[in-house]
């Protein structure tokens, strides 16, 4: 039992290295292909827009939507 749990974990910690180190390539990859193609100007409105995306996911990933969601007297206006 031991030993298949410390191969899962190992399993599980390579793939999400993977995923990471891909993931990490990949955006690495496409912002060097932005440069190349755009502007200088319109390459710094796009890392404005990463910078307010950035903060908008740590919002989001800090638990924002459940919060919202637990209201305990939700309504459903809308403005």
């Amino acid at each position: 039992m031991a030993e298949n749990l410390k191969s899962k974990t190992v399993v599980g910690v390579v793939w999400s290295a993977f995923q990471k180190g891909g993931s990490a390539l990949i955006g690495f990859v496409s912002s060097i292909v932005l440069a190349r193609l755009l502007t200088p100007s319109d390459y710094g409105l796009i890392g404005m827009l990463a910078i307010f995306i950035a903060v908008s996911q740590t919002f989001i990933d800090g638990g924002l939507g459940s919060a919202l969601i637990q209201k305990k007297r939700p309504t459903n206006e809308s403005k």
